[in-house]
């Protein structure tokens, strides 16, 4: 099979297209509502390349072999994780009252919810997925199975310990900017920006450093909050032109 052919392979377009179905059983999170702005659409990036070190993901190129067996590693090296990271959780109580007060009071019940859709739908969809996955790589010519499988492996043995583990020392930045980012663009500057970061719980201050750093990661990412302020005046007023 020629490169060309392997980079135009239905069955890699069919087991992304399966596993994103498997995603969708996911229950939707508010920070994922709407339509992104771009700077929101390069930290999903940023963050997905973390998700999938391994693939090492092109934007913009047709899926090849490792690309695809690093996806489906890194997703049940993750799964697994989560099982972990739930059942440790399981052998204590929650504080309610402290997460009600973070969360709004119906965060019993929604949790109870989330948790119930994980394990009624989401994760039998991924599963099925991931057989499904096997089975086409299976059906590949030499070549082609080794350099799935070969990926899959790799990705399959980085399963984290916690999610400091997971990409760079920026990937926890991303995160937040990404769940948070409606918030975010409401700060109206940098500084203010750099403020909110330093004071986050999930971020240690070490881990944001200083402001010129997070200067360059606006930057990187094209976070300008300048052109926030012009796209918010002309979504408030169409006919504006500059």
């Amino acid at each position: 099979m020629s490169e060309t052919e392997v980079k135009n392979s239905s069955w890699l377009v069919e087991i992304v297209a399966l596993l994103e179905l498997s995603e969708r059983f996911m229950p939707e999170p508010f920070w994922l509502q709407g339509e992104f702005p771009p700077w929101v659409q390069t930290v999903a990036r940023e963050v997905a390349k973390s998700y999938f070190p391994v693939a090492k993901l092109k934007a913009g190129k047709a899926w090849e072999p490792g690309e695809v067996g690093a996806m489906v590693g890194h997703q049940v090296a993750y799964w697994e994780w989560v099982g972990d990271f739930l059942s440790k959780k399981s052998e204590k109580e929650p504080d309610w009252e402290a997460l009600k007060k973070a969360f709004g009071d119906d965060i019993e019940e929604r949790a109870v919810k989330f948790l119930c859709t994980l394990a009624g739908e989401t994760v039998p969809a991924f599963i099925a997925a991931l057989k499904f996955a096997l089975s086409r790589a299976c059906d590949q010519d030499y070549h082609v199975m080794c350099r799935f499988f070969a990926a899959f492996s790799r990705a399959l043995q980085r399963k984290p310990s916690s999610v400091n583990d997971i990409g760079r020392t920026t990937f926890l930045i991303y995160l937040v900017l990404l769940t948070s980012w409606r918030r975010v663009e409401e700060l109206g500057s940098i500084p203010n920006l750099h403020q909110k970061l330093r004071g986050c719980a999930y971020l240690k201050p070490n881990m944001v450093g200083d402001l010129k750093r997070v200067e360059k990661i606006c930057e990187r990412i094209g976070l300008s909050y300048p052109e926030i302020a012009v796209r918010k005046a002309r979504a408030m007023n169409p006919d504006m032109t500059t």
